[in-house]
């Protein structure tokens, strides 16, 4: 017998589904179950831990608090556009049924995924424009700042070399202080960026979607992964190895220059050039290049819209490794830029 379909326009009456687009919301429902419970039963007991959340689509059941004082909730009522006691993991109330009741089953994890990259394009932090999503991945991907730089036997090269790889929901493609091995383009699907701040609690930094890619820092730098990487839906990927990544985009793309260059730059160019630090506020506080601005790396990438496209950018730390980073990443978002050495 096969299961019960969700009603989709059913969804989109509880929040948050009503604010998701129907791409968003049609990778939901795969992993949506549909649950039929009698009446004078328990769905849930208070405090009992539960990474589902219960959506109620018909029927009564009653919510019993510590004190015993119930809340009736009724699948028909307009009030009930909430997963059932939505609040947290561990339940506060206990859920028994007044009559048959159907419920919509979700992992908490895989939906906060959803809903979380939802919020950051909706916000403008995934950096792209709203319509990437129904652009075919290579076209993003090869007309972008990086791509248009590389030449084109080298993009030849790239679609032989990459690997495929498929994806689910909430599966980590790469954890923060991993070894970087791989270099990832989004073929299909949507992913988040996430990263330990100094107080040890998780911050989300970019919602990524096809076309979009990640993993090469640590490969530039030869260091650990600074971020996490999590999908927020089923998705396919397309991988190449560090080698092929070394030789086919980070060596066309990576410029330098030495002092003497530096000097001549800032003397004689058109156009302004600025000695970008990239090492810690630490280190720069320690000592540092005269007249150098002070942006240490696991920040640039959010610090790229105060920098001016008009200037050219010299990168600059100690050992050369995240000066090579930093390099690429102004490269790659458009700025005219060089790695000192």
């Amino acid at each position: 017998m096969n299961s019960p379909k969700v009603d989709i326009q059913r969804l989109k009456h509880f929040i948050p589904f009503d604010s998701l687009n129907d791409s968003s919301v049609n990778d939901i429902v795969e992993h949506i179950t549909v649950n039929t419970l009698p009446k004078g039963k328990i769905l849930f007991k208070r405090g009992q831990h539960d990474n589902t959340c219960h959506f109620l689509i018909s029927g009564n059941i009653d919510l019993a608090d510590e004190h015993f004082n119930i809340t009736k909730i009724e699948g028909n009522d307009e009030d009930n556009y909430l997963a059932l006691d939505n609040s947290a993991a561990i339940h506060r109330n206990t859920a028994i049924t007044t009559s048959e009741c159907v419920f919509y089953a979700i992992d908490r994890d895989h939906l906060d995924l959803v809903t979380t990259w939802a919020q950051l394009v909706a916000e403008g932090l995934n950096g792209e424009d709203e319509d990437l999503e129904h652009q075919d991945w290579m076209d993003v991907l090869f007309t972008s700042n990086l791509f248009t730089k590389i030449p084109p036997t080298n993009i030849q090269k790239l679609l032989a070399r990459f690997q495929t790889r498929e994806a689910k929901i909430g599966e980590p493609i790469i954890r923060e202080n991993d070894e970087g091995l791989h270099f990832y383009v989004i073929k299909e699907g949507r992913a988040l960026v996430t990263r330990k701040d100094d107080y040890g609690k998780e911050e989300t930094l970019a919602a990524l979607q096809e076309g979009n890619f990640f993993g090469e820092d640590a490969l530039i730098g030869g260091t650990t992964r600074n971020a996490n990487v999590t999908m927020a839906s089923n998705g396919v990927l397309m991988m190449l190895g560090a080698e092929d990544f070394a030789e086919l985009l980070q060596k066309p793309v990576v410029h330098f220059v030495d002092h003497n260059q530096v000097e001549d730059m800032m003397e004689n160019s058109d156009r302004g050039t600025v000695l970008l630090d990239v090492r810690t506020v630490e280190e720069y506080r320690a000592g540092h290049l005269v007249h150098s601005k002070n942006i240490p790396l696991k920040h640039l990438r959010q610090k790229l819209d105060d920098l001016n496209p008009e200037f050219q950018y010299i990168v600059c730390c100690d050992g050369g490794r995240r000066s090579d980073v930093g390099s690429y990443i102004l490269t790659e978002a458009g700025y005219n830029s060089y790695s000192l050495k």
